[in-house]
């Protein structure tokens, strides 16, 4: 049977290789059928991101209450917001629903094309984390988190530590985009900093991997997966994915 219990929070992709489309298609992989609250439409291709139609703040609000309705509801993962009262918003439902599991993938800037987050909007993002269990940014997107750059892998963990430490959410550090301090990972916590080894591939088609990672994160943790043992295993995962996505 699908488990319900499951929600995804995010933007749909118009390529179809990002945001809510990435996560249904990794979603259905692990079984589920998740619940779906938009954030917004977007114009994306191999370019980049041309263009971003956010929801009104009010039908947001709305989708909001009803997937707050769902007494199954046990985990939600977190994509692309794109406006700073979409934030605040959701920030407020959440505290209202401590019971729940949270996965955050920071969707600030895609490599390519426009943000879908202002500076103002990082603010708030800021405090959102605070609701959240678990986040998944890469390394600009920790770098913006933190208000400092990062030149390899030791300063990375201690921008995740103080990440853990003002905010209480545990740091989930991918590799793919810290080529400058090579092939390692790592799960942080308030207790440990669990460091792994990769293999880095080179794919031709990359979209979508960090939608990829976090969805199938939450899947794992959905299905009582430990943290630290879901993090290396949805990685793996997601490795194997894109390469059969790149055959």
């Amino acid at each position: 049977m699908i488990r319900k219990r499951l929600a995804i929070i995010g933007a749909i992709d118009s390529s179809g290789g990002a945001g809510i489309n990435q996560d249904i298609r990794v979603a259905s992989r692990f079984g589920f059928q998740p619940e779906i609250c938009l954030t917004a439409t977007t114009l994306q291709d191999e370019q980049g991101v041309s263009a971003i139609y956010p929801i009104p703040p009010s039908e947001f609000e709305q989708n909001l209450i009803h997937l707050f309705k769902n007494q199954q509801l046990r985990y939600i993962k977190i994509g692309a917001l794109c406006s700073d009262s979409q934030i605040l918003c959701l920030t407020s439902y959440l505290k209202q629903n401590p019971q729940l599991s949270i996965v955050l993938d920071p969707v600030i800037k895609p490599s390519l094309g426009n943000s879908f987050m202002q500076e103002k909007d990082i603010i708030s993002l800021k405090e959102l984390l605070s609701t959240c269990d678990y986040v998944t940014p890469n390394l600009p997107e920790l770098e913006q988190l933190c208000g400092i750059e990062v030149s390899s892998f030791q300063e990375a963990v201690l921008a995740a530590q103080s990440l853990n430490r003002k905010y209480g959410v545990d740091v989930l550090l991918k590799g793919g985009h810290g080529e400058r301090y090579g092939n390692l990972e790592a799960y942080i916590c308030a207790e440990r900093v669990n460091v792994s080894a990769f293999t880095r591939r080179s794919w031709n088609y990359m979209h979508g991997t960090g939608c990829a990672f976090a969805t199938a994160f939450c899947c794992l943790i959905a299905q009582d997966w430990s943290p630290e043992v879901a993090f290396t295993s949805a990685s793996n995962w997601v490795r194997e994915f894109f390469d059969e996505l790149n055959d």
